[in-house]
């Protein structure tokens, strides 16, 4: 591949500078300032080189667990939602997450970001959208699928869905659970009403007398996928409260379900 003009020009300062160099060694009259000069004009030519060569690399991150690249080393957030989210920024924010740290840009969406190699965004949901066709278990599971789960419906029970799920946030990040959902037949209209989950990551707590991540975690009704599926469950009663106003697809309600692992 043929080098680019940054590149070149840089070479060729590289170049000058080192015969530069050469002369000033040579000459045993010339004066000890003008070799340190020298060096440094060498040194100034090779910084010039990596900067251009590294300019011009593709930086590889990831959009929603999806694996992009890009030679473009600054990025609005806006940008990042529309051309590899491919998702309307008018209603839609982004969330760099850093191990367990995220970082929001939500009404920083032309605000640039300097991007690196390894950098991962989520992009979360806050307007809405048409419903998407089709409805009940049958379509939360395709959606599921187009996410790049592997669902499972409870034999004789096929409104309840289940899923490895590894969890890429909060105190629990890098620990793989299994996620299960009683959808209702009318979904999207209504959705799940609350993750059950497997094993148990919390004490269980039916009361709501205090807040999320300890409250409302219940054993009992988990009963049908601690028989089907095998293992203990817990359910947590997590309602997604502003689903009316949301996208009402299945990647909305897992945007959901991230939240609340980002917040335990």
């Amino acid at each position: 591949m043929e080098k680019n003009n940054e590149v070149k020009q840089a070479e060729e300062h590289l170049k000058e500078a080192e015969a530069e160099l050469e002369t000033a060694q040579a000459n045993e009259c010339e004066a000890p300032a003008a070799e340190r000069a020298a060096l440094l004009d060498v040194e100034e030519a090779a910084h010039e080189i990596r900067e251009a060569e590294d300019h011009h690399r593709e930086i590889h991150f990831t959009v929603d667990g999806e694996e992009y690249e890009t030679r473009h080393h600054e990025l609005t957030a806006n940008q990042i939602i529309g051309e590899f989210g491919k998702e309307d920024p008018a209603t839609n924010y982004l969330v760099e997450i850093q191990g367990t740290r995220k970082i929001s840009y939500q009404g920083k969406g032309d605000e640039e970001i300097k991007l690196h190699d390894c950098m991962s965004f989520q992009i979360i949901s806050t307007g809405p959208k048409p419903v998407s066709s089709g409805s009940g278990a049958e379509a939360f599971a395709q959606g599921l699928q187009a996410l790049g789960y592997e669902p499972k419906a409870l034999t004789n029970l096929p409104d309840h869905i289940f899923f490895n799920y590894l969890v890429e946030i909060g105190r629990f990040i890098g620990q793989t659970v299994r996620l299960g959902f009683v959808v209702p037949r009318d979904f999207p209209n209504i959705p799940p009403g609350g993750p059950h989950v497997s094993p148990h990551m919390q004490p269980i707590h039916p009361a709501n007398d205090v807040a999320h991540p300890a409250g409302g975690v219940h054993q009992t009704h988990s009963a049908a996928f601690q028989k089907g599926a095998g293992g203990d469950w817990q359910y947590w009663s997590r309602p997604f409260v502003n689903w009316g106003q949301s996208k009402k697809t299945v990647s909305a309600y897992m945007a959901h379900i991230w939240r609340l692992w980002e917040t335990q």
